[in-house]
C-alpha cells in the first residue's frame, strides 16, 4: 500500500535529473599478443647421448639421443648409493674383508685394507668422492647380509642379490630401459642404461640431502670411524682424497652452480658425467655419455648454461588479479552497469621466454551468465550474479596444449532489477533528500501540484456554481413576467 500511494505521489512530481543513472564506458581487458616461438636450438655436443631435465619439475630441457643404449660406468653409483641409503643406516660400523681383493685390472683404488673398520657415511664419501670401487663391493655385501641376517655371506653372492635390488629400485623410479648386475659400473654387455633413465636416478638422488652434500665436497680428510672405536680385532684408519668431479666451484674446472655429480669411465662406456647444478632458481641435472675425457665437462658446461641461460619459472594468473571489466543486462537503478571479474589462483611453469611469448590467454563465461555482446563488442552479463561465484574461466594455453585454467570469480553481488527495486531506489531517494535543500525541488512541486489541483478543483466548483446561479437567475425572470 506504501508503494502504490508512493507511486501516485511520484506522477505529480517533477522528477530532478539526480534520478537518472549514468552509463560506464570502460572497455574490457584484452587478450595477450600470440608471438611466435624462436626455432629449436641445437647444441654442439661431443658426447653421443645427452639430457639436461630441471630437477623439480623433471622438465626435459634439452635432450640427444636420450633412450639410446649405453653404459653407464661409474655413475651407476648413483644407484648403488639409493640402494644403500634404503637398507643401511649412515653410523653402522662395518669391518672391511676379503671383498675388496680380486679386483678387475685397472678398477682397483687401494682406498682400503682388510680389517679396516669405517661407518657406512665414510664409505659414501669414498664411493662417491674418490669413485672406490672397493667400498661398492663393502656396501654392496653389507646391504644384503642386513637384509637377509647372513653375516657370513661372501661377495660372490651378494652381488647378484644387490643387482636384484638396484634394478628394482631403478623400475620404481621409471628406468625401463635399463639394467644393473653390479654396484660399481663394472663393464658388462648387460650392464646399461638411457641418458633419460639416468636422469630419472639423479632425480632421486637429488632428494636427498645427505648425498647431495657428499658429492658436493671437494675433498675429504678424516678418520674412518669418525672419531669412535673401532670393533675388537680392527682398526681405523685416516683417509684423504679429493672429489672427481672437477666442475665443482674450487676444482680445476670449477663453475659456481655445480653442486655436485658423478664421473664414470670405461673403455666401451667412455667418459660419462651426471652432474648437478643450481643458481637460486633453477635445479638442473645434467648427463653425458660416451663423450671424451675433457669433453664431457664442455658438454656439462654447455648444457647447464643453456638451461640457466633460456629457462625460468614464471607466474601464470594473480591471486588478486582483476581480468576485465563487463557490462550487467538492466542493472538495478543506483547500482553501477558493470562488474570486476577477478581470479584468484596463479601457477608456476619453467618456460622459456620464446614459450613464455607465446602463450594465449582465453576467457569464457558460463552461458548463464552471457545472453549477449553489446552492439561495441562488449562482454555482457545476465543477472542475478553473487559475490564470489564462478561466471566463467580463464585459460592459459601454448598451441594444442592448455597449461593452467582458473575460474573467474564476480568482484560484488549484483541482483535483478524489478519494479519492486525501482520504487525501492526511488523512496530511498525520496525520503533521504525530503527534509534537506536538494528536497525544496520536491516540495515545490509537491505543493504546486497540490495548489493546482485545489485551484482547479475551486475553480471547476466555482464555474458551476456560477452556472447554477445564472440558471435560477433566469428562472426567476421568467416566472416575474
Amino acid at each position: 500500500m506504501r508503494k502504490l500511494i508512493f507511486s501516485c505521489i511520484l506522477a505529480t512530481i517533477i522528477l530532478s535529473p539526480s534520478f537518472s543513472a549514468n552509463a560506464s564506458t570502460t572497455t574490457p581487458t584484452g587478450q595477450p599478443m600470440d608471438l611466435p616461438s624462436s626455432p629449436n636450438i641445437t647444441l654442439p655436443l661431443h658426447g653421443e647421448a645427452a639430457i639436461l631435465v630441471e630437477q623439480t619439475t623433471g622438465r626435459i630441457l634439452y635432450e640427444r639421443n636420450m633412450h639410446e643404449e649405453m653404459f653407464p660406468a661409474s655413475t651407476t653409483k648413483l644407484l648403488t648409493a639409493l640402494v644403500v641409503m634404503d637398507h643401511l643406516d649412515l653410523d653402522t660400523v662395518i669391518v672391511v674383508g676379503p671383498e675388496i681383493h680380486n679386483m678387475p685390472t685397472g678398477f682397483a683404488t687401494g682406498v682400503h685394507i682388510e680389517g679396516e673398520a669405517i661407518t657406512v657415511r665414510v664409505l659414501l664419501h669414498a664411493f662417491l668422492m674418490r669413485s672406490s670401487n672397493e667400498s661398492g663391493r663393502v656396501l654392496a655385501l653389507e646391504v644384503i647380509r642386513t637384509t637377509t641376517g647372513e653375516r657370513d655371506m661372501q661377495y660372490i653372492d651378494a652381488k647378484p642379490r644387490f643387482s636384484t635390488l638396484m634394478n628394482a629400485k631403478s623400475r620404481a623410479l621409471g628406468a625401463e630401459n635399463s639394467n644393473f648386475n653390479n654396484p660399481y659400473g663394472l663393464h658388462n654387455e648387460f650392464h646399461f642404461t638411457t641418458a633419460y633413465d639416468l636422469s630419472l636416478i639423479a632425480r632421486e638422488f637429488a632428494n636427498n640431502p645427505i648425498l647431495m652434500e657428499i658429492t658436493g665436497t671437494l675433498s675429504f680428510d678424516g678418520d674412518s670411524m669418525e672419531g669412535r672405536t673401532p670393533p675388537y680385532g680392527s682398526e681405523s684408519r685416516n683417509l684423504s682424497f679429493r672429489n672427481t668431479n672437477q666442475m665443482l666451484p674450487g676444482a680445476a674446472l670449477g663453475h659456481p652452480h655445480v653442486t655436485g655429480g658423478r664421473t664414470g669411465f670405461t673403455t666401451p662406456a667412455g667418459h660419462c658425467f651426471v652432474g648437478f647444478a643450481d643458481n637460486g632458481n633453477l635445479s638442473l641435472i645434467s648427463v653425458v655419455l660416451r663423450a671424451q675425457e675433457d669433453t664431457r665437462w664442455v658438454d656439462t658446461r654447455m648444457l647447464i648454461d643453456h638451461g640457466f641461460q633460456n629457462f625460468q619459472f614464471r607466474t601464470l594468473g594473480s591471486n588478486n588479479e582483476l581480468v576485465e571489466t563487463v557490462f550487467i543486462n538492466n542493472p538495478r537503478l543506483g547500482e553501477s552497469d558493470t562488474l570486476d571479474i577477478f581470479m584468484r589462483e596463479q601457477t608456476s611453469l619453467l618456460l622459456s621466454d620464446d614459450e613464455y611469448n607465446s602463450i594465449q590467454r582465453a576467457i569464457s563465461y558460463a552461458s548463464r551468465f552471457m545472453p549477449q555482446e553489446d552492439d561495441y563488442g562488449q562482454t555482457v552479463l545476465r543477472t542475478p550474479i553473487e559475490e564470489d561465484e564462478a561466471v566463467g574461466t580463464i585459460t592459459y594455453s601454448m598451441g594444442n596444449a592448455t597449461l593452467f585454467s582458473a575460474p573467474l570469480l564476480a568482484d560484488r553481488q549484483v541482483l535483478t532489477r524489478t519494479f519492486d527495486s525501482d520504487m525501492d531506489y526511488y523512496m530511498d531517494i525520496f525520503f533521504s533528500n525530503i527534509f534537506t535543500m536538494r528536497g525544496l525541488p520536491y516540495w515545490f512541486g509537491f505543493f504546486g501540484t497540490v495548489f493546482g489541483v485545489v485551484g482547479t478543483i475551486f475553480a471547476i466548483s466555482t464555474h458551476r456554481r456560477l452556472r447554477r446561479m445564472e440558471r435560477w437567475d433566469t428562472i426567476d425572470r421568467r416566472r416575474r413576467y
